[in-house]
C-alpha cells in the first residue's frame, strides 16, 4: 500500500515507518528495504548493461532499440508505452553524446568505466579442473574453446552410453561459459518441460554446489532458472512441448552461447531442434561472437532413430571442412569411484551375460532392435579392378521419385556363390525426371528395369533414347514382398558404402516395426526403401529366373511375355 494523500494520515504513516512501534512492524519494514533495495541494484545493473550495449552497437534512435531490450526498459521504467522513460533516458544520452553534449559524453564514459570496474573484479579466467575430466573429453574441451573462439565448429553431437558423464561434462561447460563471458547465457531443453527438474536442473544446481558457488547463484523454481547475482547471467531450462511459447522467449541482454538438448533421440525431429537454435541462437548484433548447439543422447538400438541416422550423416562429412564434432564416450574411462562398484559389476555382468544389452546400454551402439531386415549384408570396398573380373552383366534398376527420392542403382549377381554385389548408385531429391535422366545418360543403351508403376516415365526415357522396361511384380500373388524376401536368403549382398551410401545405410537400417508386445510385423517397409527398391528392379529378371521355391519357376516365366525371355 502507497502513502496517503491526506497530509495528517501521510504524517503518521512515515512516522510509523522511521519508528515502528512493534519488532513484527520493525521486521516487517527491513525485509520491505532490503527487498526494494535489491531492486534498485538490479535496475541499476540492468540499465548499465543496456547502455554499454547499446554503445558497442552505435544505437542512436529509439525506434533501432532490439525487441528484447525494448521489453525490459518497459519493464524497468514501468510503463507500457511504446518509447519508455528508461529508452528516452538511456537513447538521448547516446544522442546527446554523439552532437558533442559534453554532459552526455561524461554520464556513458561513468556508465562505461563502472561497468568496466565492475568486471575487473570479477574473475572471468575460471576453467574446469583438469582433474574433473577423464580422456574421453580432453580433446573435446579444447574443441569447445576453439569453438567459441573461432567458430570452427556450431553444433557438437554427444554421444555415448550409460555412465560416460555426458550429462556431467556439459554441466561444466554450461558453469564455465557463464564465467568466463558476462554477456553470455545458457539454454537446456528437453521435450517435455515435466522432466527439466529432475534432471538438467538438478545436474547444472549441483554442479553449482561442487564448486562451492551457490551463494553467487538464485535459484529459482518458477520459472526454472538458475541466475548468476554478480552478473545477471541466466542458465533457463526450457520444454519443446510448447514450441509457440518458446518461440517468444529472449534474454534481457548479451545473447545465448551454449544450447543444448539433453536426451535428444526424445525429441520430434531434427527439425523441431532447429527451430529452437533458429529461435535462441542469435548473436544480438554483437561481432566475433560464436555461439555452440549442443545435442546429448544416448544412441538408441534401432539404427534408424533420427538421431542415430542424423549422427552417421554428419559423421560421414569431410573432417576437415564440416562444422559438426560427434563425439563418443564411454564409462570405463571414467574413475571407478565416480560410478561406484555396483555400476561396474553391472557392466561386467551384462556384458558375459546379454552382450547385446551390454554393447548398446553401456557402450552406446546401435544394435538394432532385433527386427534387422536383411542380416547378410558385407561391408567392404569393391575395387574397379574386382568390377572388371565379374563374368555376366551388370543389372540396372530404377525407381521412380520426385517428393520421395529417385534412385538409380547398377549391381552384379554371381550365380555361384549366391552372392549379390551394390556397384553404383544415383540419388536425387525432388528431381525431374528430365534432370535424372541426363545425370544416368551413360548407361541409356543398357537396359534398365523401371517401376512399372510409372508408365508416364518410362514412355519419357524410352522419348529420350533410354532402353528401359518395366519391372513385373506379380511373383505368385505376393507382390513386393517376395522379392525382400528373396534377398533376404541370398548367401551374402557386398556393398561398397563409399559406391553406394545411400542403398549401404537403406541396407543396414531397415528394420521390420516392433508390435506393441515387443513381437516383430512381417510386413516389410514402404517407406525410406527407394534404394533397395532400385536394387530389386536391377534384378529383377534375376529374381525370376532363380526362384525360391523350384516350383514357382514355370509360375514366374508366366508373367514375361515370350519375347522378353
Amino acid at each position: 500500500m502507497g502513502l496517503s494523500k491526506d497530509p495528517e494520515k501521510r504524517a503518521k504513516q512515515l512516522k510509523n515507518i522511521q519508528n515502528p512501534k512493534t519488532k513484527e512492524q520493525r521486521q516487517k519494514w527491513g525485509k520491505m528495504g532490503a527487498e526494494k533495495a535489491r531492486q534498485n541494484r538490479q535496475i541499476r545493473r540492468t540499465m548499465s548493461q543496456i547502455a554499454s550495449e547499446l554503445l558497442v552497437r552505435g544505437i542512436t534512435k529509439p525506434e533501432d532499440i532490439p525487441l528484447e531490450m525494448k521489453e525490459t526498459l518497459k519493464l524497468l521504467g514501468g510503463r507500457d508505452d511504446d518509447i519508455t522513460l528508461g529508452e528516452i533516458a538511456v537513447v538521448g544520452q547516446i544522442r546527446s553524446a554523439s552532437n558533442g553534449n559534453s554532459n552526455a559524453i561524461k554520464w556513458l564514459q561513468e556508465q562505461e568505466q563502472k561497468e568496466i570496474a565492475k568486471n575487473s573484479k570479477k574473475d572471468f579466467s575460471w576453467h574446469i579442473p583438469i582433474t574433473d575430466i577423464t580422456s574421453d573429453w580432453v580433446e573435446v574441451y579444447r574443441n569447445v574453446h576453439e569453438a567459441y573462439e573461432t567458430g570452427r565448429y556450431t553444433e557438437v553431437i554427444s554421444k555415448g552410453g550409460r555412465g560416460s558423464i555426458k550429462s556431467n561434462f556439459w554441466a561444466e561447460i554450461a558453469y564455465e561459459t557463464i564465467r568466463q563471458d558476462p554477456r553470455a547465457h545458457v539454454v537446456y531443453t528437453r521435450r517435455f518441460k515435466s522432466d527439466l527438474h529432475d534432471t538438467v536442473y538438478n545436474q547444472f544446481v549441483k554442479t553449482i554446489y561442487r564448486y562451492n558457488d551457490s551463494e553467487n547463484w538464485e535459484l529459482k523454481k518458477q520459472p526454472l532458472l538458475c541466475e548468476y547475482k554478480p552478473t545477471g547471467q541466466k542458465v533457463y531450462f526450457y520444454g519443446c512441448d510448447n514450441p509457440q511459447g518458446l518461440k517468444s522467449q529472449t534474454v534481457p541482454f548479451g545473447y545465448v552461447k551454449l544450447l543444448i538438448h539433453e536426451e535428444c533421440d526424445e525429441m520430434l525431429g531434427i527439425d523441431q531442434m532447429n527451430s529452437v537454435q533458429d529461435t535462441l541462437l542469435r548473436t544480438q548484433g554483437y561481432r566475433n561472437v560464436h555461439q555452440l548447439d549442443v545435442k546429448i543422447f544416448n544412441p538408441p538400438k534401432a539404427k534408424n532413430n533420427f538421431m542415430n541416422e542424423y549422427t552417421a550423416l554428419k559423421d560421414s562429412e569431410d573432417k576437415e571442412t564440416t562444422q559438426t564434432l560427434v563425439c563418443h564416450s564411454y564409462y570405463y574411462n571414467v574413475p571407478r569411484s565416480w560410478l561406484g562398484d555396483t555400476f561396474f559389476k553391472n557392466a561386467e555382468w551384462n556384458k558375459i551375460n546379454r552382450p547385446e544389452y551390454y554393447k548398446n546400454n553401456y557402450l552406446g551402439i546401435p544394435v538394432g532392435t532385433g527386427g534387422a531386415i536383411f542380416e547378410n549384408i558385407e561391408e567392404r570396398k569393391i575395387s574397379k579392378e574386382e568390377i572388371d573380373s565379374f563374368e555376366g552383366e551388370k543389372l540396372y534398376g530404377l525407381d521412380f521419385g520426385y517428393n520421395h527420392p529417385q534412385t538409380f542403382i547398377i549391381s552384379h549377381y554371381d550365380v555361384e556363390t549366391d552372392t549379390v554385389y551394390c556397384l553404383y548408385e544415383q540419388f536425387s531429391r525432388k528431381c525431374k525426371n528430365s534432370t535424372f535422366a541426363r545425370k544416368i545418360n551413360a548407361f541409356k543403351n543398357h537396359e534398365i528395369i523401371c517401376d512399372s508403376a510409372r508408365p508416364d516415365g518410362i514412355a519419357e526415357l524410352k522419348d529420350w533414347g533410354f532402353n528401359v522396361v518395366g519391372a513385373v511384380k506379380r511373383w505368385e500373388n505376393k507382390g513386393r514382398a517376395y522379392s525382400w524376401e528373396w534377398l533376404q536368403q541370398r548367401r551374402k549382398i557386398v556393398i561398397d558404402k563409399e559406391r553406394c551410401p545411400h542403398l549401404y545405410h537403406e541396407l543396414t537400417t531397415l528394420e521390420f516395426k516392433q508390435l506393441k508386445d515387443g513381437t516383430f510385423s512381417s510386413e516389410f517397409p514402404d517407406l525410406g526403401e527407394d534404394c533397395v527398391m532400385a536394387l530389386i528392379y536391377s534384378l529383377n529378371r534375376v529374381i525370376i529366373s532363380h526362384p525360391i521355391y523350384e516350383d514357382d519357376f514355370n509360375d514366374y516365366l508366366d508373367d514375361f511375355d515370350d519375347d522378353e525371355i
